[in-house]
């Protein structure tokens, strides 16, 4: 019987490999977490798709094959290959809503660290489909054994031309931006999508370069200098200290008709009071992640650039630059104040110590493998400040919390919380999520009035501002969100799309700053939209107009200018004063922002500084 068996097999093996390549195809595709058959279909559609797709797939076969002679320990080492980055693509996009990219690998210690942050669905039977099958192929390759046809020259042959093949490919067909836009996607702003719809093999080495900058076009050196000759900079009018605090995961989402708290019992009770005293403004910032990307909202506040336009992909931004660039901090510290970052996270996390040292920042606090919570985050944010301080210095501070980061389990405080107040029906996992994340807000909400009491007895002049630095990650597939009826997810609008990126911010002064004026008095000539709504990258250069130094930097006086004509900027939507957004800017309003775009990559990969 094994040797009729052989026999067939020899004879079947040029349709093995089709099968064998077809089913890795299909399986990758069954994995992906969007709709199997929608995937089938879009590919039916764009027939090209599939054979970018199943490309990678047949060149890493043969060449398996022809190494070994064996079809189906061929099929099942490429099964595993193919099957283990398709479902490390979905845990990343459950995780993080971002697909799985080849620089991630480079990353592997940074995701290890992670792992244990996130409450990600396994996908068990994921996982045992991509198992069970290669250990199928396996057996069958040993049982049946190698091809009768082992000579080595035509198989050198056969990996030469397979390599070659697919090399020529690579550098080719999968580095085409044009081929790559041309395919329809559903929601083309949506990075996740695109992976779900064109298929994660074409998509995965479509990326390969996620951290590169792209050269805008139309971009010209010298008239980036043009700009920059024609500015004239102006001393800062005045000096307070500028604390900016950016809040891991805040949102304003108890105060939503979902939950059912009363005034006394609201978890956000203070940050509101805060919000709504006469020392205060707020609106809403604009970030470039959902539910992670902390240092990405780091990088748009800090340089006042965006990260969705460092390149077409998805960015890691603070990676994407070795060499000193200009920020908020660089401006601050040429009118002679000292700059400090503080965060209790680790310091190689996003490439945080050497990326900020870059930014400008002269003194960086890391306080690597502690766990704090938003009320020792305060006491030492108010020791460094006095110390810093206590010489008359001016003290530009930018300082990350940590307390409200994921995972949102009840052994996370290792305390009874708390059970969130909704009217909604919610499931265990989401009121247990829900419960530990709204007693995360009060913590944050507690520490930010403390603050604020504590700023308040200062005679010395103080700007405080506070935000969240993404929307938090309530459960796969925004299942949070669902639950409470909330459309945070939906992307079948511009408004939508902004609404999925949005965390609030506050603006506030101390008495000593405002003397005797509300903030509203003192921010009038920030022309801030109705709805305060604007792109994180203009934050901080609304900061430094409410200290005075809007002009010390052209590109930060520029910014200042388009902020009021398009506060949002967004992956190709554009927001206005009065609320609105629009997928189609006008030719005027695309040149702003084009020369918005083509100074940000002088800043970022061209400009030296002194």
């Amino acid at each position: 019987m094994k040797t009729k068996l052989k026999t067939v097999h020899n004879k079947i093996i040029w349709l093995e490999l089709p099968a064998l390549a077809a089913w890795i195809l299909l399986m990758g595709t069954f994995i992906a977490p969007g709709s199997f058959l929608h995937a089938l279909k879009w590919m039916a559609q764009n027939p090209l798709l599939i054979l970018l797709n199943l490309l990678p797939v047949a060149a890493v076969l043969l060449i398996i094959y022809f190494i070994c002679a064996n079809s189906f320990v061929a099929g099942g080492i490429t099964n595993f290959l193919f099957g283990l980055i398709s479902y490390v693509n979905l845990l990343k996009i459950d995780g993080r809503d971002d697909p799985f990219v080849p620089a991630d690998i480079a990353l592997m210690r940074e995701a290890l660290q992670a792992t244990g942050e996130y409450r990600l669905d396994m996908h068990y039977g994921i996982a045992a489909l991509v198992l069970l099958s290669t250990a199928l192929f396996i057996f069958l390759g040993i049982y049946l054994g190698k091809s009768e046809k082992r000579r080595i020259i035509p198989r050198i042959v056969g990996i030469v031309l397979c390599a070659a093949a697919f090399f020529g490919a690579f550098f080719t067909l999968y580095r085409d931006s044009d081929l790559y836009n041309s395919f329809p996607v559903s929601v083309n702003y949506n990075v996740t999508t695109a992976f779900d719809e064109l298929g994660f093999n074409y998509c995965f080495l479509y990326n390969f370069d996620l951290y590169s900058v792209d050269r805008p076009e139309g971009y010209s050196e010298s008239e980036i200098k043009a700009y920059i000759d024609e500015f004239r900079p102006r001393e800062q009018t005045q000096q307070p200290q500028v604390l900016m605090i950016m809040c891991e995961a805040f949102t304003e989402l108890t105060a939503e008709d979902a939950f059912s708290y009363s005034d006394d019992e609201q978890p956000l009770k203070n940050y509101f009071a805060v919000k709504n005293s006469d020392n205060c403004i707020s609106g809403s910032i604009v970030v470039p992640n959902f539910g992670a990307g902390t240092a990405n909202t780091e990088f748009d506040v800090l340089s006042g650039m965006q990260t969705n336009l460092i390149s077409d992909t998805s960015n890691s931004a603070l990676r994407t630059f070795h060499k000193s660039i200009p920020t908020m901090a660089t401006a601050l510290s040429s009118q002679g104040y000292d700059t400090f970052y503080f965060h209790q996270g680790q310091s190689w996390f996003y490439n945080r110590n050497s990326a900020l040292s870059y930014m400008g920042i002269e003194s960086l606090r890391f306080d690597e493998g502690e766990t704090w919570s938003d009320e020792d985050f305060l006491a030492e944010l108010k020791t460094e400040l006095e110390s810093r301080t206590s010489g008359g210095e001016k003290l530009f501070t930018y300082a990350t919390t940590i307390q409200n980061h994921q995972a949102y389990n009840y052994a996370k405080y290792g305390t009874e919380l708390p059970q969130v107040q909704t009217s909604a029906a919610l499931s265990p996992e989401t009121e247990e999520c829900l419960s530990v994340y709204a007693y995360g807000l009060k913590c944050s909400s507690d520490m930010l009035f403390e603050l604020t009491e504590y700023l308040n007895s200062l005679d010395e002049p103080y700007i405080l501002v506070f935000f969240g630095d993404h929307l938090p990650n309530l459960g796969a597939g925004f299942q949070g969100y669902r639950e409470l009826g909330l459309n945070i997810g939906e992307t079948s609008s511009p408004e939508q799309v902004v609404d999925n990126h949005s965390t609030p911010y506050i603006i506030w002064a101390n008495d000593a700053y405002l003397q005797g004026r509300t903030m509203a008095e003192a921010a009038e000539g920030l022309d801030l939209p109705a709805d305060g709504k604007i792109s994180a990258c203009f934050l901080g250069e609304a900061a430094l107009e409410l200290a005075g130094a809007e002009d010390v930097d052209p590109y930060f006086s520029y910014l200042g200018e388009l902020r009021r004509v398009c506060p949002v900027i967004k992956t190709g939507i554009v927001g206005y004063p009065d609320g609105s957004c629009t997928e189609n800017p006008t030719a005027e309003e695309q040149a702003l922002i084009s020369k918005m775009h083509c100074w940000q990559y002088y800043r970022l990969v061209t400009q030296k500084l002194d």
